[in-house]
């Protein structure tokens, strides 16, 4: 009965962690946000948030990969350092950032571009 807890605590921690990059959807933007843009720039909206994107998406495989580390040494060693796990998660932000990438190539695709 004394590992109840410690099995409790481990399900909520784990659902804590941050998720893969990988595993992020993409939020919905709507197209016509983009829809008045030219070409060259739907291209440079594109640019730079791909640039954004790469820098959240590795804050985030970052913020996955320790996560997992705690949860790893959390459940070995130290079941106090699993209230550590979670933090700098970034998933909300790669997901608009995807849904506006979606948006700027369909807004592209509608222009000719």
């Amino acid at each position: 009965m004394k590992t109840l807890p410690l099995i409790a605590a481990a399900a909520l921690t784990l659902s804590a962690c941050a998720p893969a990059p990988g595993d992020i959807a993409a939020a919905y933007v709507s197209p016509t946000a983009f829809s008045g843009r030219t070409c060259a720039a739907l291209n440079s909206d594109a640019t730079v948030l791909n640039a954004r994107l790469v820098a959240a998406t590795g804050q985030q495989q970052a913020a996955a990969d320790n996560d997992a580390a705690m949860v790893g040494i959390g459940m070995l060693i130290f079941w106090p350092m699993l209230f550590a796990v979670g933090g700098n998660d970034q998933s909300p932000a790669i997901a608009q950032m995807r849904g506006e990438a979606e948006a700027i190539r369909s807004a592209a695709v509608s222009r000719g571009c």
